[in-house]
């Protein structure tokens, strides 16, 4: 205040006050002398004392002398508050260049991080093909081989048992030992690799509509630098007719527009487009049971302010495979459900019977298994389900359902991220549906190739 008042050079408004009021008083004493004298007023002639002329002289005096000495005051503290000023801006220059600074460490230190992040992914790829190589040139004849001892084993001879049993024994061991160190990587995969895999940003672009406020910063270049196509609109109505009049993937929308609030564009949205496109507000703070209220008028999620990179890519990562539709049934021909030829390695390695029962086996109990995993992602038992997930990809490999298997795997990874959970509780059905049609050409597999008296027995 006291800045604003010099700094156009008028004085202040009680200065005017008091200079306004020795004006009349001056005024008033002159009036007043000159009438008296004008109609020779008899109080001059009664010889009223000096002292009574000189009290307005010396009030005018104290009235100026106070004047003056605010002013001065005044003038003082305006001196000062620019003292002030002027030092504060001096700290606050050195402030600034000193975020500055600390900026550019941040800056090289990210540069380090993310290629720390590269490095990382090289040696867990590197790990990962020595681990395919290893099962594949290893597992597999081992496998074989111990297909073979068995055959062995129903030798006649003593002594060829006892060498084939010793065999068997070592070989087991052996394969244990092997399965031990896949089992170790996988779950390194669980909780190292994916992760990483969700910081990067999808191949695919998509298309997404960012209807936005001027409120917080815009999303905008954090989509844009991870290739998406991205259409801003800064009010409701401009948003709602965009997404009537294009195809999007993805909407974000903050909840406070101009012109037409976030969730009435959203209900008009929704009542073109349907439930199937996803739409997730922005909101300032969230508080408990604000998914729930936004969901019930027709978002598919929240994200709060502010949003984070890595919560970025894994939006944008699930709304990738949805608009893809990965893993979905429509996407999975039914002829490559069943790896023929996983299934012929097999019957060679084992003996019919053991074959066939290892098929009924799993025809009868993989159908359960799944009804169970389903029920534990229903009741969020997620690691409950992420194991069964697990163990119910290596059954399905073992009989050639590798697609079911390889669903299964992600399902099971999947799980372990807190972001991807509901998304897995989403596919239940399709799980289901994806297994039954699995077992079907299982067993319609089984009935063409394995003999009716060998699956009898």
């Amino acid at each position: 205040m006291i800045e604003t008042t010099f700094s156009g050079g008028m004085p202040s408004r009680s200065v005017l006050a008091r200079a306004i009021c020795l004006g009349l008083l001056v005024s008033g004493s002159v009036f007043i002398s000159s009438t008296a004298q004008a109609n020779a007023i008899d109080v001059l002639q009664r010889q009223i004392p000096a002292f009574w002329l000189g009290i307005p002289i010396l009030l005018l005096i104290l009235v100026c002398a106070t004047a003056i000495s605010r002013q001065l005051k005044l003038g003082e503290l305006a001196r000062e508050t620019r003292t002030r000023i002027k030092n504060l801006s001096t700290e606050n220059s050195g402030l600034s260049q000193q975020i500055h600074g600390r900026n550019s460490e941040f800056t090289v230190q990210e540069k380090q991080l993310a290629d720390t992040r590269g490095e990382l992914e090289q040696l867990r790829q590197e790990k990962s093909d020595l681990l395919t190589v290893t099962r594949h040139h290893l597992q597999h004849p081992l496998d074989t081989l111990l297909g073979t001892l068995n055959l062995l084993a129903r030798s006649e001879d003593n002594n060829t048992r006892a060498l084939v049993e010793i065999g068997k024994r070592q070989l087991n061991s052996a394969l244990k030992s092997l399965e031990d160190l896949h089992r170790c990587d996988k779950v390194e995969t669980v909780e190292l690799k994916l992760p990483a895999e969700t910081n990067r940003a999808p191949a695919a672009q998509l298309s997404v509509l960012l209807i936005e406020n001027s409120k917080h910063d815009s999303l905008q270049p954090s989509l844009e630098a991870m290739a998406h196509n991205v259409q801003r609109e800064c009010n409701g109505i401009d948003g709602s007719s965009a997404a009537l009049q294009k195809k999007f993937d993805l909407i974000l929308t903050d909840t406070h527009l101009p012109l037409m609030d976030g969730v009435e564009a959203v209900r008009e949205i929704r009542r073109e487009r349907g439930s199937e496109l996803p739409i997730f507000a922005l909101l300032q703070n969230a508080s408990s049971g604000d998914k729930e209220r936004y969901q019930a008028r027709g978002f598919t999620g929240v994200l709060t302010h502010p949003i984070g990179d890595r919560q970025l890519m894994q939006l944008m990562s699930w709304a990738l495979r949805r608009s893809q539709g990965v893993g979905g049934l429509q996407s999975i021909k039914p002829t490559r459900l069943l790896n023929a030829n996983t299934l012929f390695r097999q019957r060679d390695t084992l003996d019919h019977q053991t074959f066939a029962e290892l098929l009924s086996e799993r025809t009868a109990t993989l159908p359960k298994h799944v009804t169970a995993l389903t029920s534990a992602i229903t009741g969020r038992h997620w690691l409950d389900a992420e194991q069964q997930a697990q163990g119910l990809s290596r059954s399905a490999a073992e009989v050639g359902l590798e697609t079911i298997a390889a669903r299964l795997r992600t399902l099971a990874a999947n799980l372990s991220i807190d972001s991807e959970r509901e998304h897995c509780r989403q596919q239940r059905t399709e799980l289901l549906q994806l297994m039954r049609e699995s077992v079907r050409q299982l067993k319609a597999w089984r009935e063409r190739n394995v003999h009716t008296e060998w699956a009898l027995k």
